[in-house]
This record gives C-alpha cells, structure tokens and sequence, in this order.
C-alpha cells in the first residue's frame, strides 16, 4: 500500500490526521514540510497560455513548463 496522510508533530511524537489501519513494524516514509520559512511565492499567469488548442506551438509548452518548476523550489 502507497499513500499520502496527513499529519503533525505535537512535540513529542508524529500523530497522524487519518485512521490509517498500519501494523506494529510497518515502514513508513515520512516528509517533513518546512513553512518556517518566508519564501515569496510567484505567481504564474496562466492566462497567458490559455485557448491556444491544437495552434499552441512547442516552444510555448516548453516555457510554461519551465515557469512551473522555476516555482516549486524552496
């Protein structure tokens, strides 16, 4: 089983948000958010890459593409 949950840390131990079924043993992956940070998010125009259809050109993808991972880093 592969799923994400929800949850937080109360300063002790992690809690999950979820009833999630785990067995005593059972491996998890965990991730941690980091928010603590003031980071300026950008935000992207997505107007600008709209009603294009089948005429939107390679190069236009491309860019839109690459302004989306240019904003998903802290």
């Amino acid at each position: 089983m592969l799923s994400a949950v929800k949850g937080h840390y109360n300063g002790d131990r992690i809690v999950l948000d979820e009833n999630v079924g785990l067995l005593e043993g059972q491996e998890l992956i965990i991730t941690i958010l980091d928010y603590s940070k003031n980071v300026e998010k950008k935000s992207i125009d997505l107007s600008k890459y709209m009603g294009r259809g089948e005429k939107m050109l390679s190069s236009d993808a491309q860019e839109y593409v690459k302004e989306l991972r240019s904003n998903d880093r802290i």
